[in-house]
């Protein structure tokens, strides 16, 4: 008898929580700052991070299952960006001139993402997969050499949270705008970067790897074109708005 009770529990909540459910479809951009953490660069004195820019613009697509619980999944093209101040010669050498460098990529992500939206605000957590497109750097030394696309990962997951609320809108039509974090999970230089001494073309006594961070302003507009909605013969079918 409680076996029954709750496998009929079971099928009441889940009953329930998709008898609401609706898919929308949006575009989204965000900007903001981006860092590459390395451990031996901080604390190298000769070596000074300086504030740089991250940007991306891409595609959504969500599948709501009520008001509350949303999971979504985001195409996006992103450009992330490290710039850095240093001494040319040891720190301790008088009048040392200060360089400029910098390391550049682009990369493809894909992330599946779960939200809870409550009272027009959101908060969402979740996970991305980047796959890179293009790398460079950039250095006032001309005899620092340049990098190709091998020597950074190919590929690489992420954490991704964030938070944001609703700013305005129609009954299908909505912008949002939030603030999203994202950490990656694996170190970004490759073999063959590790030869080369990436990121800085600086040996050190020991290796530490490189993690790419992004804190970014998002602003998100979403279209509601679907709606699932059960029919008298107790099937499911999916009206658009």
């Amino acid at each position: 008898m409680s076996k029954r009770i709750v496998v009929l529990s079971v099928i009441f909540i889940f009953t329930k929580v998709h008898s609401q459910s609706w898919f929308d479809v949006g575009l989204k951009a965000g900007g903001g700052l981006s860092h590459l953490i390395n451990q031996n660069i901080w604390d190298d004195n000769d070596y000074n991070h300086r504030l740089s820019s991250a940007y991306c613009f891409g595609a959504k697509f969500g599948y709501n299952l009520n008001e509350n619980h949303e999971f979504t999944f985001d195409l996006l093209f992103n450009s992330f960006r490290q710039s850095f101040l240093y001494n040319e010669m040891d720190s301790i050498a008088i009048n040392s001139p200060l360089l400029s460098a910098s390391l550049n990529y682009s990369s493809i992500s894909y992330l599946l993402m779960y939200r809870f939206n409550k009272e027009g605000r959101y908060s969402e957590i979740g996970t991305s997969f980047e796959t890179l497109l293009s790398c460079s750097r950039t250095d006032e030394n001309n005899s620092v050499s340049q990098i190709s696309k091998e020597d950074l990962i190919q590929q690489w997951p992420s954490i991704v949270g964030g938070f944001g609320a609703y700013l305005l809108g129609t009954e299908n039509f909505g912008i949002t705008t939030g603030i999203r974090i994202s950490y990656g999970l694996s170190d970004l230089i490759s073999k063959s970067g590790k030869a080369l001494l990436l990121p800085n073309f600086k040996n050190y006594p020991s290796y530490s790897g490189s993690y790419p961070l992004s804190i970014q302003f998002i602003i998100e507009a979403n279209f509601d074109f679907a709606y699932v909605s059960k029919a008298q013969c107790n099937r499911r079918k999916l009206i658009l708005f």
